[in-house]
């Protein structure tokens, strides 16, 4: 039987990083997909391969995207999570580039060679802030839903859930002092489907690769 190229396909590293909005969508909507996890030895082959020389890459049929926003906006629309209206659209994209800025922060200090040293200061300044920034947009949404746009599930819930998995694994403490974001978070991972996903194989054990400075094991995940 011949391989049915429709059926989406990610390739990544083996790992959450930023494949996991990807894989929170299609297993919310139970969409088939396959996946190719590439070792960190097969990249410096890979790399040159590809159109920004960067990863994940999105294919299904003849589409393939490597901007992960891209991605999750296209899934967005494919599924039916961009909004009810207008107005709800351009909330999605303020979301989303909210949620870009707020990944890179958190990001960059992950991967800081001086890490340890910087925790301390980010953990009790700098996070507080842009928590108390976020759960502010959250409870914005005047359709008092839970979710960050109008009444229902869209695809930046997923991101903003991605994005606040990450604080958990870093400073649970903080999190705890932001209610609205802790329940939005809660809602999130108790949908049958995400939760399902979240216990199985499926999901990659670490946030990040190994020479990462947090997030590289299990322990830091």
């Amino acid at each position: 039987m011949a391989e049915n190229t429709d059926v989406p396909h990610i390739t990544y590293f083996d790992v959450r990083g930023r494949a996991e909005v990807i894989r929170l969508i299609l297993e919310d909507t139970a969409t088939n997909y396959t996946e190719r996890r590439v070792a960190v030895e097969e990249w410096p082959a890979l790399k040159p391969t590809l159109a920004f020389g960067q990863l994940p890459l999105y294919e299904e049929g003849e589409l393939r995207l490597n901007q992960s926003h891209a991605i999750y906006r296209y899934l967005g629309r494919k599924h039916k999570l961009y909004g009810d209206s207008e107005l709800d659209q351009v909330r999605c994209d303020i979301v989303q580039e909210t949620f870009v800025d707020a990944q890179n922060s958190i990001g960059g200090l992950f991967w800081r060679p001086d890490f340890e040293s910087v925790r301390g200061e980010y953990e009790a300044n700098e996070l507080p802030q842009m928590l108390h920034r976020l759960q502010k947009l959250l409870l914005g949404n005047t359709a008092n839903s839970g979710y960050w746009v109008g009444e229902h599930l869209s695809y930046v819930d997923f991101i903003a859930w991605h994005f606040l998995d990450y604080v958990r694994a870093f400073s649970q403490k903080t999190l705890d002092n932001y209610s609205a974001l802790c329940e939005f978070k809660s809602l999130i991972e108790t949908r049958p489907r995400i939760a399902d996903y979240l216990c199985s194989d499926r999901r990659p054990r670490t946030l990040t690769v190994a020479m990462c400075p947090f997030g590289g094991t299990p322990e830091t995940s």
